[in-house]
């Protein structure tokens, strides 16, 4: 991660709350990289030893965001991945299960805040995209926000505007340069025995799986409320885990009763 020239590589995180998780659950239709934004600054509590805010958030590299929203999800619901993709090729929808702690990273450690690659005979400089940057890009086609993501990157062209080419050659070098969190499954469908790869985007899955999760957040908050007498915002500042710790404890008791 990198703020300016300084390269922060220490984060700090608590798992969503109830009040996290009632937020997405509200937001569903949010881009995600604003999702994104605001889920962090809940709850990256510091990079190094300096507190997170919102303007930091944004300055973090995308992969770096993408690698901290993993992280998130994990400390919130675990490393398992239970979910139902359909089959390009019959459409029959396929379970898929796995676990996150298998997730390739490729941590590539940010030794300077920008980078150069020679295009057509000259320099250019160029920094890596940003949280802040897509965010600025939201609302365009994919095509025009990905040509205005590389124009807010470029910070010398060499004096020559790019051609289609050169664009290419500098999204190339971004992608080397860059941390990386992908993850392709290698699937066959149960139906037809097709086989395929599917590109498996693990920051929309959380952000998509905690909105869906906000009518059983509702029954939770209602149960505890119900017997312990709390009040609904002493409750969702309870995280998922002891909630839940509660719910079983109650359940328990109700059981004997």
């Amino acid at each position: 991660m990198l703020q300016s020239n300084e390269v922060l590589s220490r984060a700090s995180l608590r798992p969503l709350s109830g009040r996290e998780e009632e937020w997405l659950a509200h937001h569903r239709g949010t881009p995600n990289t604003v999702r994104v934004s605001w889920l962090l600054n809940q709850c990256l509590l510091s990079l190094d030893d300096r507190p997170a805010d919102s303007d930091l958030v944004r300055r973090l590299l995308v992969a770096d965001r993408q690698y901290l929203t993993l992280q998130l999800r994990r400390l919130t619901l675990g490393d398992q991945i239970q979910a139902v993709v359909p089959c390009p090729e019959c459409k029959e929808k396929m379970d898929v299960d796995f676990r996150l702690d298998g997730v390739p990273v490729e941590y590539r450690p940010q030794s300077a805040s920008s980078y150069a690659v020679e295009v057509a005979g000259r320099p250019v400089r160029f920094r890596l995209p940003t949280g802040g940057d897509e965010e600025a890009v939201l609302g365009s086609g994919t095509d025009d926000a990905v040509h205005a993501l590389l124009l807010r990157c470029i910070l010398d062209d060499g004096a020559c505007p790019l051609t289609a080419e050169d664009q290419t050659a500098v999204i190339a070098e971004m992608e080397r340069r860059a941390p990386e969190v992908e993850l392709e499954l290698e699937l066959t469908c149960p139906e037809c025995s097709h086989q395929f790869l599917l590109p498996f985007d693990t920051t929309a899955f959380f952000l998509e799986e905690m909105a869906l999760k906000g009518e059983e957040l509702l029954h939770e908050v209602h149960a505890l409320a119900l017997y312990y007498h709390w009040s609904e915002s002493e409750i969702l500042k309870l995280d998922r885990r002891r909630r839940r710790a509660y719910l079983a404890l109650l359940n328990e008791s109700l059981r004997q009763d």
